[in-house]
């Protein structure tokens, strides 16, 4: 029995450093790649974290630029093109996923790193007014990149504890997470598991759990944005992205709306939801992204001017 228990604990101990040694391999350059094609890991690999690295760049870059336009993924289709024709303008388009304390990093980081900033555009739609941390994309878009920048302390307590309920305060440690984001296979295992704990714990709820107003975490950093840019002589302003005019987003939106006026956020943005334009849906790839053959340069210069110039917003834009 003895002789059996002995070689059960040396098997054990060969089977760990196998797999301890097959992770460490998964996390270098040389065979990062090969690991995440055996393991079907692919789709996990570190594109978000480079994504958000790129946003951030632009943001902290310094120069002449004395205005900012942020926002979500529809801000980003409609105005990537302009980049180049803009002196003005820092162009700093991103994703939803970012949530809205992304964007209020990307917003600090530009008014700390430049001077003489007069104008902070956010450019969003409802579903980034809907976002908050989740298990899905929040550790990709918001953890692992803002904590690379050493900016994940710049947020709030509160949204760090809902990211301690999210991911395990553990997890949030540099050293592990860099661990996790250096292996597309660590990456895997840990972002499935958190997604089944989220699952199970929903299921265990009672009731629905939809949030058919804006998020919490929307409502906090919009107010922090505000109050960061009134703090420094900054005019703040928040613009609609347009939108597909289909039943179901009109609906949305009007829940949004009657939950933004009743936390007061119409008292810092007045003209948000009068502002808002809807587009027939087959103008739409995917119900929120112009799609052929309305994704021209030609076609969003002709939309960025009907929906905001044309209305004296983004002054001195140039399309």
């Amino acid at each position: 029995m003895k002789r059996f228990t002995k070689k059960l604990i040396a098997f054990l101990g060969i089977f760990a450093v196998l797999l301890l040694t097959f992770d460490l391999l998964s996390a270098t350059e040389r065979f990062r790649g090969v690991f995440a094609v055996l393991t079907d890991s692919s789709d996990y690999e570190e594109g978000a974290e480079r994504e958000v690295a790129a946003y951030l760049a632009k943001s902290r870059t310094p120069g002449s630029y004395t205005k900012l336009l942020v926002g979500d993924s529809v801000c980003a289709q409609m105005t990537e093109a302009f980049f180049d024709c803009n002196q003005q303008y820092c162009l700093v388009g991103n994703n939803r996923a970012l949530t809205m304390a992304g964007e209020y990093l990307l917003v600090k980081e530009f008014l700390e790193t430049h001077e003489n900033v007069s104008e902070v555009w956010l450019m969003a739609g409802p579903d980034l007014l809907q976002t908050s941390i989740d298990a899905t994309y929040s550790y990709s878009y918001v953890v692992l990149p803002f904590l690379q920048a050493d900016l994940l302390g710049e947020l709030d307590d509160a949204t760090a504890e809902e990211m301690e309920e999210t991911f395990g305060s553990f997890f949030l440690k540099k050293p592990v997470a860099e661990l996790i984001a250096g292996s597309a296979v660590n990456r895997k295992l840990y972002l499935n598991y958190v997604k089944e704990r989220e699952e199970a714990a929903k299921k265990g709820k009672s009731g629905d759990d939809r949030t058919d107003g804006m998020s919490d975490l929307a409502e906090c950093y919009l107010r922090k944005i505000y109050e960061l840019c009134d703090t420094q002589g900054v005019a703040c302003y928040l613009i609609p992205d347009p939108l597909a005019d289909t039943p179901a987003r009109r609906k949305q939106v009007e829940q949004i709306r009657q939950d933004f006026e009743t936390r007061g956020l119409e008292r810092l943005f007045p003209d948000y939801f009068s502002e808002i334009t809807y587009y027939p849906a087959d103008q739409f790839s995917d119900g929120i992204h112009f799609g052929r053959p309305y994704n021209t340069k030609e076609v969003y210069r002709e939309k960025l001017r009907e929906l905001y110039l044309d209305r004296g917003y983004l002054d001195g834009f140039q399309i």
